[in-house]
């Protein structure tokens, strides 16, 4: 558990789920040339942290498996089948096309989410909309990658600052929408898009243990470790 490790141990965990966020962003982005093999070394580097839960390790490691072999001509077909070439509510890939909608979350989602990026000095970059899933995880990997740095260059406020931060994201954007993303993906491709969504639904399961957050659906803390 968080609160036991060593304050080395607690940076590795911190930069382990930085890079754990980092991969499963790239997963969830159209492939282009040279995807997989950056994919598959993100993946490399992030089970090589030990401190991270071994139920995460082990979902990232069938990712890795599920990866053997595959092309980016199929990682694009399973994409396009998953999500489609226009915006769906039920396998989305930007958190405002999830359910059924009220006219104004749209915007008022897309402020908060503008929100949280200028605050931490976050740039979505152009063409890209704050709301994609692949976005929202990069944002996350950015303040866990944060936490790590608080922790080894500033004090117990900083990295509480990041980490109120981690569960206010995770909790009003992130968390929820990764696991209708992941669990609706299963229903339309069986195929590496899938394994890196039971890897993102076992992400959130982990994180909202890490941050004792009561996520809808995600297992408390003993569970997911």
């Amino acid at each position: 558990m968080a609160g036991t490790l060593t304050e080395a141990g607690a940076v590795a965990r911190a930069v382990g789920r930085s890079l754990a966020y980092r991969a499963l962003a790239a997963a969830f982005r159209y492939p282009g040339p040279g995807h997989i093999a950056a994919l598959r070394g993100s993946l490399e580097l992030t089970r090589a942290v030990s401190e991270l839960p071994a139920a995460l390790v082990a979902a990232l490691a069938d990712l890795d498996a599920a990866l053997d072999g595959a092309s980016e001509a199929q990682l694009g077909a399973e994409h396009v089948a998953a999500f489609g070439h226009v915006m769906l509510s039920d396998c989305p890939l930007h958190e405002t096309a999830a359910g059924a909608g009220d006219p104004f979350r749209q915007p008022q989602a897309l402020a908060d989410l503008a929100g949280f990026y200028r605050a931490f000095g976050v740039e979505v970059a152009g063409g890209e909309r704050g709301d994609h899933l692949a976005v929202e995880l990069e944002f996350m990997h950015y303040l866990a990658y944060r936490e790590a740095y608080a922790l080894t260059c500033h004090g117990p406020d900083a990295v509480a600052l990041v980490r109120r931060a981690e569960r206010r994201f995770l909790d009003e954007h992130l968390g929820a929408f990764a696991l209708t993303v992941a669990r609706a993906i299963a229903g339309r491709t069986d195929g590496a898009l899938a394994t890196a969504g039971r890897a993102l639904e076992q992400l959130v399961r982990c994180e909202a243990a890490e941050l004792d957050l009561a996520l809808a659906g995600a297992k408390p803390r003993e569970a997911a470790r």
